[in-house]
Parts: C-alpha cells; structure tokens; sequence
C-alpha cells in the first residue's frame, strides 16, 4: 500500500502546483488596464495626455510589460522542470510497485498450488519437477540455466529504467523484446517439455473452470466446474488469456472441439466458437 499512496500524493502535489502558478498567472496577466495614460507626444509645443485603455503606453510602461513578461517566462519554466521531475518520480514508483507486487505475490491470488513454488533450497526453478516429469537431466538443467538467466535480465531491464529515467513506452517495449525471447524459447519446446517448464517455474499451465451459467455455450457442451480446459480448436492452452484470445478470433458461431481434463481423463466436447459463459483460473498442475 505504501506505493500506491506516494504515487497518489505526488499526483495531488502536481496538481497543487499547476493550481498555484496558474493563479499566479492570472493575478499577473490580467491587471486591469489605466484609465489615464501619458503618451509621449507632442502637439503645438504642449505634452498630451489620453484618457482610456486605447492610448498609446510610454517606454515605462513597455518596460514594465516586458518585466512581467521575462518573470512569467522564468516562472514557466521553472514550473515545467518541477512538473517534470514529479513525473519522473511517480514513473519510479509505479516501477517499484510492481516490482513489489511481482516478487511477493502468492500463487494462492489466481490458484497456483503454493507447494509449487520454488523454495530457498530450489531456487528459481524446480530442477526436480522437471526430472519427476520424465524429462532428461540435460534438457532440465539447459531450462533452469536459461529461466534463471531471463529473470535476472528482466531484473537488470527494470534497475536500469529506474536509473536512467526511462517512460512508459520505452520501458514497456524493451520489456516487450525481451519477452519475445522467451517466445522463441517456447517454439524449441515440445507441448509437453513446455507445460512441465511452466510447472517447475511456478507458472500458470492449466484453465480451470469454477463455474458454469446454465445456459451458455459450455453448459450445452458439458463442461462442468472443475475441468481443465486443455485445447481450445486444436490450439493448446495454459492460462485464461490464451483462453480468452482464442474464443474471440475466427469465425463466431463455428463449431469447433474444446478438449478438457475432468478426474485424470482427456474428454472432447463440441461447442460454437464465441464466449465460453465460464468462470475460470489459471491453475499450476504437475503435468
């Protein structure tokens, strides 16, 4: 909570500041104009005056115009540069936050089995649940060395946005090209090698459905709660997101084969493509 509450304060104090300095602004901006002006001119060997605001202004007056002016200007200035470095500090915040959320969030806010989670003694990655998997002790140490080494690069991209000042956009979009690596390193993968990969990095790789309304798409295929949607049209799924694209690409109202897991059985049921009518978690289960 401390996080969000900074963020929420400095935003008020931008806001304060815009308030005053465009006060300011105005008081100095707006002054009410003379009734009577001396204009340095002269007519018939006499000094004339002019009464109201559309007289000429003396080279007093011009200067006193240009000095409200260059102070309007400083002041500008100075306020940008304060705005500036409030956003810049609220940028780290929000940074630091989700740093914070990302490193002592349990599995137990979207359903991951907390026993999954590597210990201190596992490190980042259960090496054994991979083994336990069937897979071979090779390929599972080549997966710690590499999901480690990808944690500690996402580690090293946030401490370098936070030091150098880096926006939204540009943190978001390295963040993006750095995720598409672990996208390449899916593709190397079979289905299988994956979905323990996830399991042993504590990692969502199974859907399940907790409910289900009675007249939806899935109530007439026969999904019930507690299955595991595996394959949505043949595409295999790992969690809700996956879910939720898939439901809403191709064409609606097509029927298409959704493949879930209920008591340790693969079933295969027919429904039309379109909302599910479910609600679901996304799950970490030892494959």
């Amino acid at each position: 909570m401390r996080y969000p509450l900074l963020i929420i304060g400095l935003s008020l104090a931008t806001g304060i500041a815009i308030g005053l300095i465009s006060h300011d602004y105005a008081a100095q901006s707006f002054t009410a104009p003379p009734d009577r002006v001396t204009v340095g001119t002269v007519a018939n060997g006499d000094l004339q005056t002019a009464n109201g605001p559309g007289a000429d202004i003396t080279a007093d007056g011009l200067e006193e115009l240009n000095r409200r002016l260059q102070n309007e200007i400083i002041a500008r200035i100075a306020f940008e540069n304060k705005l500036a470095e409030l956003n810049q500090k609220i940028l780290q915040l929000e940074l630091k936050a989700q740093l914070s959320v990302e490193t002592t969030s349990t599995a137990s806010i979207d359903g991951i089995d907390d026993s999954n989670l590597p210990t201190s003694g596992q490190g980042w990655m259960n090496e054994q649940a991979l083994i336990d998997s069937g897979m071979d002790s090779g390929l599972a140490n080549t997966l710690k060395t590499r999901f480690e080494q990808l944690e500690l690069d996402r580690l090293y991209l946030r401490d370098q946005s936070i030091r150098e000042g880096w926006d939204r956009d540009r943190y978001r979009e390295a963040l993006q090209t750095l995720t598409s690596k672990e996208d390449e390193f899916k593709n190397q993968l079979s289905e299988s090698e994956y979905d323990s990969y996830l399991y042993a990095s504590g990692q969502t790789n199974r859907v399940a459905v907790t409910s289900v309304l009675e007249s939806a798409p899935a109530a007439a295929a026969g999904i019930e709660p507690g299955d595991h949607i595996i394959r949505y049209d043949n595409q295999r799924i790992y969690n809700w997101f996956e879910l939720r694209e898939a439901t809403s690409t191709g064409e609606i109202g097509e029927a298409i084969a959704v493949e879930v897991e209920r008591d340790g059985d693969i079933i295969e049921l027919y429904l039309a493509r379109g909302p599910l009518g479910i609600r679901m978690n996304s799950v970490s289960i030892a494959p």
